[in-house]
């Protein structure tokens, strides 16, 4: 890889390097190659929970920080980091830096709002494994770990009123909670964002290598934030029909040509072809 700036890259995952539907990969299989071998950076920013992010991570085969659930909190390896990092707190093996609320009190704001504003709702805190494994074309063993949650809370609205997603997303905004349009359920958390995670992890990044160049792809509103903290902002296509929306947010973005992992695989291949990246490119990431 030529001098310059280290490439930085920042990726939704369902929709995006994940199929919507499948969550098969299989179409970012040669841009990911490329990735690894030449230990760029790829960070995943989802709102899955920590668990099933470590699942993903293993199934790609990287070993980077990572931000949950919607940006409540960013993952960071022991040691990946050649410096102290800011003040955070240690769980499950990871030095994390927290922006979310506590899970439960998410659970109970949520609830306790839309019943003032009588919005009926159903949360993954109310849903059996099976539920949510059949509300989100999920194993059971994926399933579980989706309902690991320890910031945000994916919920459904079930009332047929048509004024009731508006009402209820004014009444969680007085009560401080952020309302996230997701691609199965919406989700409530605290004032946290992918956006937030983001650039934290941007400077430290900076600060390990002088000079980066922040990479974002996403394809949805919960993406926005993401694509709006990083230098190169790329909405993959969605046939859902939510990127014109996402792309107005963002104007500086490129909108991929192929949807999902192709669309994935379409922009890194590019951005990596513009740093003169092969295949078997120069180690560029901290810890190894």
């Amino acid at each position: 890889m030529r001098n310059g700036p280290v490439p930085v890259v920042f990726t939704d995952l369902d929709g995006t390097l994940l199929d919507n539907q499948s969550y098969s990969f299989a179409a970012a299989r040669d841009a990911l190659e490329r990735v690894r071998a030449s230990n760029i950076p790829l960070v995943l920013c989802s709102s899955k929970t920590r668990m099933e992010i470590e699942r993903v991570q293993q199934r790609i085969r990287i070993v980077h920080p990572f931000v949950s659930e919607n940006g409540a909190a960013a993952f960071i390896p022991p040691g990946y980091f050649s410096f102290a990092l800011p003040e955070g707190r240690e769980r499950g093996g990871y030095h994390v830096l927290e922006f979310g609320w506590p899970y439960h009190e998410v659970v109970n704001v949520l609830r306790r709002t839309a019943e003032q504003v009588k919005v009926p709702i159903v949360g993954f805190s109310e849903m059996t494994v099976s539920e949510v494994a059949a509300a989100c074309g999920l194993s059971m063993l994926d399933a579980r770990l989706a309902k690991l949650r320890e910031y945000d809370e994916p919920f459904r609205i079930v009332a047929r009123d048509p004024s009731a997603r508006d009402r209820l997303l004014r009444a969680l905004h007085r009560a401080g909670l952020r309302f996230v349009s997701g691609g199965r359920f919406d989700h409530a958390a605290g004032l946290a964002c992918k956006g937030l995670a983001v650039v934290a992890l941007r400077d430290l990044y900076r600060r390990q290598f002088g000079s980066v160049t922040t990479v974002g792809l996403g394809d949805g509103p919960n993406d926005i934030a993401l694509l709006r903290a990083v230098d190169v902002p790329l909405v993959v296509l969605n046939p859902a029909g939510n990127t014109a929306a996402v792309a107005r947010r963002v104007p500086t973005a490129r909108v991929t040509r192929g949807a999902g992992p192709a669309g994935w695989s379409e922009a890194v291949n590019e951005i990596l072809d513009g740093f003169g990246v092969s295949a078997v490119g120069a180690s560029c990431a901290p810890g190894t």
